[in-house]
């Protein structure tokens, strides 16, 4: 079992997590086109498996290829190491000194925005991470 699990090389990670961010905005969408408020006052289990399903799914598909990256980067060489590493913090330093910069805007100017911060930072999260691979790409040229 464990040899299997270590040769496993987790393949079509790309299609998959393109999957999956179709299957998270599943739900806005089909909310869209449908009748949402009807379905919520007769039927609300009805609506429940709407947005349980796709949600449910897309979690599985991010969880895959969170597990498939990190085994990638990770059994690969070591300067993709490097810069993974290195983008990786990056990122981490761009989203807290971010959540600072927003917690203060939002406590004092606009408090309902608060409940959005963990989209906002996982944006900037995913920009700042492909933005330094790419400088980190250039550092190691």
């Amino acid at each position: 079992m464990k040899s299997t699990l270590k040769n496993f090389t987790f393949p079509y990670t790309t299609q998959i997590l393109v999957f999956s961010s179709i299957m998270i905005f599943l739900p806005v969408i089909l909310i869209g086109v449908i009748d949402a408020k009807k379905i919520i006052d007769t039927q609300p289990y009805l609506f429940k498996l709407i947005t349980l399903i796709p949600s449910f799914f897309a979690a599985i598909g991010f969880i895959y290829c969170t597990i498939g990256y990190h085994y990638k980067s990770k059994n690969g060489d070591e300067l993709k190491f490097k810069i993974h590493l290195e983008s990786l913090e990056f990122a981490f330093t761009t989203m807290l000194v971010f959540f600072f910069i927003l917690v203060f805007i939002f406590l004092n100017f606009a408090p309902v925005m608060l409940n959005y911060i963990l989209i906002i930072l996982a944006v900037v999260g995913i920009v700042a991470y492909v933005a330094g691979a790419e400088f980190i790409k250039e550092k190691y040229q």
